[in-house]
């Protein structure tokens, strides 16, 4: 398995899993939550997409934006899709610790997700990497050592 930046040339498969992903989640709803292309992707460099590709097959992302919020800096996990025929086989762990990564070198401490409650699977993950539930429960919040607001910095 290989973990790489997404490309140019991925677009259409992202924009396919992430059209399957929502129609996953929302099946049972009376109707299906448009998806948000991700052909529409901020353009600022911030954001952070990875790809998980089997034998030259895209098969998960990673999606995640580094933001500065006042003086914080913050990484929102937008999205952790594995397609189903390759989950539990350490993918998602492995798209998710790369991506923290990835924010990392953008200067990100904080982390912020927001899986969907049903959503055990990922909330387990987000668990196992450090996350912690914050008071909505299905908001979970990373702080690791050293974050700090700016201005607390000596």
């Amino acid at each position: 398995m290989n973990i790489r930046p997404a490309q140019e040339s991925d677009r259409a498969t992202l924009t396919a899993l992430h059209i399957a992903d929502d129609i996953e989640k929302y099946k049972d709803a009376p109707q299906v939550m448009p998806a948000l292309r991700l052909s529409e992707l901020s353009s600022q460099g911030r954001d952070v997409i990875l790809v998980a590709e089997e034998e030259g097959e895209v098969v998960g992302y990673f999606w995640a934006v580094a933001l500065r919020v006042f003086d914080y800096r913050l990484g929102l996990l937008f999205y952790l899709y594995v397609e189903r025929s390759h989950r539990r086989r350490g993918i998602g762990r492995k798209l998710l610790q790369q991506g923290i990564q990835e924010l990392h070198a953008l200067g990100v401490r904080r982390f912020w997700a927001t899986p969907e409650a049903r959503n055990s699977i990922t909330r387990s993950l987000l668990e196992a990497v450090g996350f912690e539930p914050g008071p909505e429960r299905v908001f979970y919040v990373k702080v690791e050592p050293g974050a700090q607001h700016e201005w607390d910095r000596g």
